[in-house]
C-alpha cells in the first residue's frame, strides 16, 4: 500500500491496459474517493459506504493510457486509509478499478531527524544521509512506539465499541479528541452531525480531560429552591451493565507529543547503528577482537533503549480483564 504524509499534496496514477498494453480508456476515467473503513452493514447484510469525492475527473497523461488525480491538503487533512475506484471503460469494456492509499503522520519529520543526528541532506557534504533512508527508519520507530504502548499519537476518524458497567462515565480503549456519534447495542442514540442534532440518549455527554473517558455532563449542579438536587440529571448508570457502546469521532492527539517526537528519533538512531542488526537477531553477546558486548536480557523485553522505555511507559496503558 502505497503512504502519503498527512497534509500533503500528491498525485496517485491508473495505468489502463488492455491485452498487456497500456491502452487509452474510451472516455476520461472518473473516481470517487471513500474512507476504507467506514463500511457500514446495512439490515439484511447489505454493505454501505458514503463517499467522501464522488464523480471527480482524472487527468490524462502524456503517456497514453495512464491517468491522474492529485489528492489536495482538504483529502489528506487527517490519517486514514483512502479508497480509491477509478471508473472507466476500454474497448466498450466498463471497469473499476480500486487502489488504497495510507494517509500516515510521521512521529518525526525528515528535517527534524537529520537535525537531531547530526546527518545532512546535501550529497557533498561528509555526514550525508538519504533522505529515504530517515522515512523509512522513522516508520520502524513509529510501529515499534505504538507496539510497546498500545496508542496511536496522531489524529484519525473512526469509532470504538465498549461495554457499559451501569455508570455515568464510561472507560475507552482510545483517546478521544471529538465525538459525533454515540451508537447503543448498534441503535444510533446521538449524532451531533445534525442539524439540529439528534439525541435519544437523553442526556448530554462530554469528553474527560483526559480523553479516555465519555461521562454525562452536568452544566450546572441543578438545585432546587427547595434544596432538592434534580433526580433525572443524578441518576446514575446511563451506560447500562452489559449493553454495548460505540463511540464515533476523532481518535487519537491533535499533535503528536514531543516526548513521542524524541524517542521516535532516539530509537531511528538505534536503527541506523550496527548493533541494532545484532539486536534484531536475538544476539545476546559479540566478540570482536579482543573486545566483548553482552546485551542485557531487558534489550528484548522492551524497545531496546532504556530511555526510550521510560518515555513510553507513561502511556502504556494496561490491556487486561478483571471477572
Amino acid at each position: 500500500m502505497q503512504t502519503i504524509s498527512v497534509n500533503s499534496q500528491e498525485k496517485i496514477y491508473l495505468q489502463v491496459f488492455s491485452d498487456g498494453v497500456l491502452t487509452q480508456a474510451d472516455f476520461l476515467p472518473t473516481l470517487s474517493i471513500y474512507n476504507a473503513d467506514s463500511d457500514v452493514y446495512l439490515p439484511g447484510g447489505i454493505l454501505s459506504q458514503t463517499p467522501l469525492y464522488t464523480n471527480l475527473n482524472s487527468y490524462d497523461e502524456a503517456e497514453g493510457g495512464v491517468y491522474s488525480y492529485m489528492l489536495t491538503p482538504n483529502i489528506t487533512k487527517i490519517n486514514m486509509v483512502l479508497e480509491v475506484v477509478w471508473s472507466y471503460t476500454v474497448n466498450g469494456n466498463a471497469v473499476t478499478q480500486t487502489d488504497f492509499y495510507q494517509i500516515e503522520t510521521p512521529y518525526s519529520t525528515i528535517p527534524e531527524t537529520m537535525d537531531h543526528l547530526g546527518y545532512s541532506a546535501v550529497e557533498s557534504n561528509e555526514n550525508y544521509l538519504d533522505p529515504a533512508i530517515i522515512a523509512k527508519t522513522e516508520k520502524m520507530a513509529r510501529t515499534i512506539i505504538e507496539g510497546y504502548t498500545g496508542s496511536k499519537f496522531y489524529k484519525y476518524y473512526g469509532g470504538q465499541e465498549v461495554r457499559g458497567i451501569g455508570s455515568n462515565n464510561i472507560e475507552l480503549t482510545e483517546r478521544m479528541v471529538s465525538l459525533d456519534q454515540i451508537y447503543e447495542n448498534d441503535i444510533l442514540v446521538l449524532d451531533t452531525t445534525q442539524t439540529p442534532a439528534y439525541n435519544t440518549f437523553g442526556q448530554s455527554t462530554e469528553i474527560s480531560p483526559t480523553g479516555f473517558q465519555i461521562r454525562v455532563w452536568y452544566p450546572s449542579l441543578q438545585i432546587g429552591v427547595d434544596n432538592s438536587q434534580n433526580p433525572v440529571i443524578y441518576d446514575a448508570g446511563r451506560f447500562r451493565d452489559g449493553w454495548t457502546y460505540r463511540f464515533v469521532g476523532e481518535i487519537g492527539y491533535k499533535y503528536v507529543p514531543e516526548d513521542i517526537k524524541l524517542a521516535s528519533m532516539l530509537l531511528q538512531q538505534d536503527i541506523l547503528s550496527q548493533d541494532y542488526n545484532w539486536r534484531n537477531k536475538y544476539l545476546t553477546q559479540i566478540t570482536l577482537s579482543d573486545i566483548t558486548l553482552r546485551m542485557a536480557k531487558g534489550a528484548f523485553n522492551g524497545t531496546g533503549n532504556v530511555l526510550v522505555d521510560n518515555i513510553l511507559d507513561q502511556y502504556r496503558r494496561p490491556n487486561i480483564v478483571i471477572i
